[in-house]
């Protein structure tokens, strides 16, 4: 035997285990590929109806806000009916805009918060 003869057959030998190992891993792959279709299998058995009950609940909150928003339209059209009626009763206020009002306004508010922060503060204290 020469030497192209012991490595054709250590050649074969590493070619059939290779073979083999082959074989393995692409039976573990088929395992896996099983294992992961019945993963999914079971988790869309468990979407499915999660799913369909999300669309019922889409469906009623959809009603609830198509009913809302009547109501208020409907609400809106009595308040402006009764606007409208009775709007020539009411007297219009005449609306100070000079410079000297909004300072004045300024000044009051200011002091209105003033007292009612000294106020706080002191209820607290006792």
């Amino acid at each position: 035997m020469d030497l192209t003869d012991i490595l054709l057959a250590i050649l074969l030998i590493i070619a059939s285990v290779l073979g083999l190992y082959l074989i393995k891993l692409v039976k573990r792959l088929f395992i896996t590929i099983d294992l992961v279709e019945r993963e999914i299998e079971e988790l869309d058995s468990k979407i499915t109806p999660l799913l369909y009950e999300l669309r019922e609940m889409t469906k009623s909150g959809n009603r609830v806000t198509t009913y809302v928003k009547e109501q208020a339209d409907f609400l809106n059209s009595i308040v402006e009916k009764f606007k409208s009626k009775f709007n020539r009763f009411i007297p219009k206020k005449e609306e100070n805009v000079s410079p000297q009002s909004n300072a004045h306004n300024l000044i009051t508010n200011l002091k209105a918060l003033f007292k009612g922060a000294a106020t706080f503060i002191n209820e607290i204290k006792k």
